[in-house]
């Protein structure tokens, strides 16, 4: 395994997950760094592509009246880049990702105004009627948990990421059963932002260490009101839920990104493994599926640390830990993200154009070369 990351990189990476990447003076302190020779590895991260350090702002969707749903649609042979673009034309997906394992399709996540639901299914299963799906699965989703770069797995001495998965079972079976509270079922969906709040947000999403005074002059208002919606409203109505710090973990070696359904016999047992994922570096996120014991949760791994994940799923399903599992593997060559859709919020409230979206599904199906 290439040697990447150096230990110091991964004690900045682990202070800027537990305190966040606005506060970095706090975190070069933390780490015993000036704040210049801090501002080097950042810098040094962020630009080489190698490392590919991405700080985004983790939205509480749920209070912006939004519901998180993914969809894993398996495509007609032949029409996998036609899947890829039509799943786009709904203007609410947040990623889009080739994907394979359960059939070759795709992989998508959504944000979308909670009333809608019925009419994004609907949109969803006209990929099948158009003959461009074979097969489709929506999984409705509490908001996200995401992971933590923690040093737990890393050998500061070697620099190299070490994998104690034996040591993880042990750890399932002693958590407590109190879920975080990104993974509770909400009872509604209030939209508690103002467009102010929604276009900072968008900014914060995209790079979370951008600063006030910045956000301020590309939205056209004074810095103190911007940092009064910061603190009053962002902050203050739990619109954003974390801060999300991303980077290339494992050298050259091979690695994958992997999106599971992981079901349970029961919530205590949901809860102790959920829990048993927060202080784990390999997991990118996670939610919990609306009204079932299943996790929804993407890894990234090196392919060979993969294979012992799944030999640990396997040993928890013999020990009735888990129920089941699937996965589908993400082709991280053809993917696109993008923020959450702040451009369709007008008057304090969604809009979604349902049938502007299956008219133009419906076109473009219709132009693609058969």
């Amino acid at each position: 395994m290439g040697k990447m990351l150096t230990a110091v990189d991964i004690k900045i990476l682990h202070a800027m997950c537990e305190i966040g990447p606005r506060n970095l003076s706090n975190v070069a302190r933390i780490v015993g760094l000036s704040r210049t020779a801090l501002d080097f590895r950042i810098e040094r991260m962020q630009s080489n592509p190698q490392f590919f350090l991405r700080m985004h702002a983790n939205i509480y969707h749920t209070n912006l009246g939004l519901r998180k749903a993914i969809a894993i649609v398996e495509a007609r042979p032949g029409m996998e880049q036609l899947l890829f673009d039509c799943l786009k034309v709904n203007g609410y997906w947040l990623y889009v990702c080739r994907s394979y394992g359960m059939g070759e399709g795709c992989l998508a996540l959504y944000a979308l105004p909670a009333e809608f639901c019925h009419e994004f299914e609907e949109f969803i299963h006209e990929l099948r009627r158009l003959d461009v799906a074979e097969n489709a699965h929506i999984y409705w989703s509490t908001c996200f948990q995401g992971g933590r770069i923690t040093s737990d797995w890393f050998d500061h001495l070697k620099e190299k990421w070490v994998f104690h998965w034996d040591d993880w079972i042990k750890d399932v079976q002693t958590q407590t059963t109190d879920l975080p509270y990104t993974l509770i079922e909400p009872k509604s969906y209030p939209i508690l932002a103002d467009e102010i709040d929604i276009r900072m947000l968008m900014k914060l999403e995209k790079d979370a260490t951008t600063s006030l005074s910045e956000i301020a002059k590309m939205l056209g208002i004074s810095r103190q009101l911007a940092q009064f919606h910061f603190k009053k409203h962002l902050m203050g109505r739990n619109l954003i839920e974390s801060y999300q710090i991303f980077a290339f973990l494992y050298g050259d070696s091979l690695s994958v990104g992997v999106f599971f359904i992981i079901s349970f016999l029961n919530h205590e047992t949901l809860a102790k493994f959920a829990r048993s994922l927060l202080d784990k570096s390999f997991l990118i996120n996670m939610g919990k599926m609306v009204g079932q014991n299943t996790l929804l949760m993407e890894v990234y791994l090196p392919m060979n640390e993969f294979r012992r994940f799944i030999d640990a799923l396997s040993a928890l399903a013999r020990m009735k830990l888990i129920r089941d599992y699937k996965y589908v593997i993400q082709d991280l060559r053809i993917r696109n993200r993008q923020t959450f859709s702040g451009e369709f919020f007008k008057d304090n409230s969604w809009i979604y154009d349902h049938r502007n979206y299956m008219e133009i599904l419906q076109r473009k199906v219709a132009e693609s070369p058969s």
